[in-house]
């Protein structure tokens, strides 16, 4: 659009040029005659048309400048808006990861975690009455990963009694322990808790409760998961 106005510009400069020799040529000599005012008058007479022509067009050259510079100006902001755009779809996505990846982290450590632990299992053998005193045979069963330095507590009326330590127990060994309690030992609910060392040096207890009443014969234990570690 530019070029068309320049062109057509210089056309209609040159048709009024050419109409201005056409009206004054047979008078320039009069020019010489002329007072320096008169010349300047003629002049500014005879340009000034075709000056304010080239103003115009300089107005609808600069008009369609701003047009195209507006324009280019909100292309670069659109290009801006969608870099930005990406960039955040970007952010995004890299936050999800970083999250996805935190959580299988999170999942490992509880799955390494619980590869260490034991499962422990408390079975009654036998229960006697001998001299005032109840005297429980039991066993424990491992069912999970190998634990060290175990030791067994009996716990009865807030008073913890140490009866039994085991220095390893692998995954699938089982262990014996027997302990014992006055009939008159303050009171009622009898506890047998296994404090033990897990291989990542984690200490651990598990809590059993007697399920039953002490009665001669058999007896049972019940898992406390309550109290956890």
């Amino acid at each position: 659009m530019g070029r068309l106005l320049a062109v057509l510009g210089i056309v209609l400069s040159l048709v009024y040029l050419g109409f201005v020799w056409w009206l004054t040529g047979d008078r320039i000599a009069d020019l010489k005659g002329m007072d320096l005012n008169e010349v300047g008058d003629f002049l500014a007479g005879a340009f000034g048309p075709l000056a304010i022509l080239w103003l115009v067009l300089g107005f609808f050259q600069q008009g369609i400048e701003l047009r195209q510079g507006t324009a280019a100006l909100n292309f670069q902001g659109e290009e801006l808006r969608n870099s930005v755009e990406q960039q955040r779809k970007l952010a995004s996505i890299s936050l999800q990861a970083l999250e996805l990846e935190h959580k299988e982290r999170q999942e490992q450590n509880v799955r390494y975690r619980q590869s260490l632990r034991p499962i422990l299992h408390l079975t009654g053998i036998n229960l006697e009455f001998l001299d005032s005193r109840w005297v429980a045979t039991c066993r424990l069963f491992n069912d999970g990963a190998q634990i060290y330095s175990l030791n067994f507590a009996l716990i009865k009326g807030g008073n913890q009694h140490y009866f039994h330590v085991v220095r390893t127990l692998d995954r699938g060994e089982s262990v014996d322990a027997k302990c014992m309690w006055h009939i008159d030992s303050p009171g009622e609910d009898v506890a047998i808790v296994v404090f033990y060392t897990e291989r990542d040096t984690v200490k651990g207890f598990c809590r059993f409760v007697m399920d039953c009443d002490p009665e001669p014969g058999s007896i049972s234990f019940m898992r406390d998961d309550s109290v956890t570690t």
